[in-house]
């Protein structure tokens, strides 16, 4: 299950999505987006760890939805850096662990 504030942070950017291709508020696609991201989010079965879903292998997400959430998180990512420099700092640097922790268990494993 993610937190709440990763929780937030999907918010925050499907928000900064939302506005930037000047869909009308509220945008019903983009709220669909965030309460099946939402979902999806509190149902992940790596409870334990914090996995990213960009690097999971588990795929939770429909190849539909798997796709708008990419082409989001391309759009909002360097955006929600010019509001939120620090999480977005955080969050790199963990991902950036993660894939290197990943990699390390791959290389063990062989």
């Amino acid at each position: 299950m993610k937190t709440k504030s990763e929780i937030g942070i999907l918010k925050d950017m499907i928000g900064i999505y939302c506005r930037g291709m000047s869909h009308k508020k509220p945008c019903r696609q983009c709220d669909a987006l965030f309460s099946y991201a939402e979902k999806k989010s509190m149902s992940c079965p790596h409870e334990g760890g914090h996995v990213f879903c960009s690097i999971c292998s588990v795929h939770c997400y429909d190849e539909i939805h798997r796709e708008k959430i990419r082409e989001v998180m391309r759009y909002s990512s360097r955006r929600y850096f010019l509001k939120h420099p620090v999480t977005t700092l955080s969050h790199g640097m963990a991902l950036l662990r993660k894939r290197k922790e990943e990699k390390n268990k791959e290389s063990q494993k062989a």
